[in-house]
């Protein structure tokens, strides 16, 4: 790991991995890391619906991010479904931490599949900057992203600008218009593989931009995405000077925590 390098980041990689076990009551503990946040969650159920779910936030962003947990209880009460997108339909996204929300959707599927155990690892090559578009945003030029389910590689995408362009059958893909409609018509395991890599390429664009140069949530760009950065929450976000650290070269460390229930 690497901690203090410069940005833009260029020639190396983001790194994400996600731990999804069964524990001996059936309850499901999931961790989340990569470079910007760690963390993780229990989701408990009685075989049919959630009964309860509770985080654990190690390192994020702002200092309102772990306050989406409260939102996140919404969750409770829900049945439980195969396909972790779901719970787009369960609770609303926008008030939500995204990786609390998504995590909580694995931890979903894999307590309603019954599987014991899940890893995932992203692998995004940086990208260069190519483009701004009104000042901030950046766009992106071509990279590799893979995704590995259980150390097996099971997806592999060329990216560039805000599309997939490779292989042959997501050519044209946008990451965001029309991605959830494609995927909702796809196997549950594809469409699961592919939402998880599809996350991990658009927080890999935080390698693009130094963190630390902002101060709350409201320096930046974004509004209404997530839980900070709705308009009632973005002044009272403020930057966790530090956190973001970098596993290009190694996951070493990475989950240490993923044997603790949360």
């Amino acid at each position: 790991m690497l901690v203090g390098d410069a940005y833009p980041r260029i020639g190396g990689c983001l790194r994400r991995r996600i731990d999804i076990r069964r524990n001996s009551n059936g309850a499901v503990v999931a961790w989340l890391e990569d470079d910007f946040h760690h963390l993780g969650l229990t989701l408990e159920h009685d075989g049919e619906r959630v009964t309860d779910i509770r985080v654990a936030s190690e390192r994020l962003p702002f200092t309102t991010c772990p306050l989406a947990e409260v939102s996140l209880k919404n969750l409770v009460g829900q049945e439980l479904s195969r396909r972790s997108t779901d719970i787009g339909a369960m609770v609303k996204m926008r008030e939500q931490c995204t990786h609390m929300f998504d995590l909580a959707g694995l931890a979903m599927a894999q307590a309603a599949a019954g599987r014991d155990h899940r890893h995932y690892e992203a692998i995004v090559a940086d990208r260069e900057i190519v483009a701004w578009e009104a000042g901030t945003r950046r766009l992106l030029g071509p990279g590799e992203a893979w995704l590995l389910c259980d150390n097996n590689e099971v997806l592999r995408w060329t990216v560039d600008q805000r599309a997939i362009i490779g292989p042959a059958e997501w050519a044209g893909q946008a990451l965001v218009e029309g991605f959830r409609g494609r995927t909702e018509d796809m196997p549950i395991e594809q469409a699961e593989a592919a939402s998880v890599l599809r996350r991990a390429i658009m927080v890999a664009g935080g390698r693009s931009f130094d963190p630390d140069t902002v101060t709350t949530a409201a320096d930046r760009w974004q509004r209404g995405v997530c839980y900070t950065f709705l308009e009632e929450n973005r002044a009272d976000g403020l930057r966790n000077f530090g956190n973001a650290l970098n596993y290009e070269d190694s996951g070493d460390g990475m989950l240490a925590k993923r044997a603790e229930k949360p």
